[in-house]
């Protein structure tokens, strides 16, 4: 469903005046709560965990020989959207010898990193160890001595739907999470609490049911020798 439409829906879930709204841009009164309040029901829903599967992305950098330093526009496809870099994700592989060499690179604290491999004159090679710089900009090292290609995962940032055809970035199966989240914010303000608590009810079960199709499969651990 598109921002217009889990707002028409929420207008009629909860039986408000008027109609619409036929726009989510520039609304006042009612039609601009609604609007506000679907919007916000999908950020709490982002938010809701930070394991959340449809809140990682994947990233690939082509490196450039003697460079050591790559920002999110860097990659190939540029990340517009990060949070922070998933760092027992990254692998690296030579382009020349092909993805059969590809290896985990292993992470370094960033102070270590700079007083280790920001100093002095450094022999470029095999990349075999990163960190993430104050401005989230992946460091390699050594530099590397030709182009390889990096990879790995990154956790998305909370986005905020603005236009009319967004959509949230969850499956849409889960869609009426943010109607029912919202209608909880309605009755609150409304002092409806029939509608809060509609909208409570039906929001836990959507939510108990996203947790188990959108939250990594957590093993259980073994027992002890």
């Amino acid at each position: 469903m598109t921002y217009l439409e889990l707002c028409k829906r929420l207008r009629q879930e909860v039986n408000a005046a008027g109609t619409g709204p036929s726009t989510v841009l520039s609304q006042t009164g009612e039609s601009r709560r609604i609007v506000d309040w679907i919007a916000t029901a999908d950020e709490d829903i982002q938010r809701l965990h930070n394991a959340w599967l449809f809140m990682v992305g994947s990233f690939t950098i082509n490196t450039v020989a003697s460079d050591g330093s790559y920002l999110a526009s860097d990659c190939v496809v540029p990340v517009t959207d990060l949070r922070e870099w998933k760092r027992n994700t990254f692998k690296i592989y030579s382009s020349a010898s092909g993805v059969g060499t590809e290896r985990k690179l292993n992470f370094i604290e960033y102070q270590d990193w700079y007083d280790i491999y920001n100093t002095g004159t450094q022999t470029n090679g095999q990349p075999t160890l990163f960190t993430i710089g104050n401005d989230l900009s992946i460091k390699i090292s050594p530099k590397p001595d030709g182009v390889y290609v990096l990879s790995g995962e990154y956790q998305k940032s909370v986005t905020t739907m603005d236009a009319d055809a967004d959509t949230p970035n969850y499956p849409s199966e889960f869609h009426m999470a943010a109607v029912y989240r919202a209608m909880m914010k309605y009755g609150r303000y409304a002092g409806a609490q029939e509608v809060y608590q509609d909208g409570e009810n039906e929001y836990k079960k959507m939510i108990k049911e996203m947790r188990r199709s959108q939250l990594p499969i957590t093993l259980p651990a073994r027992p002890l020798a």
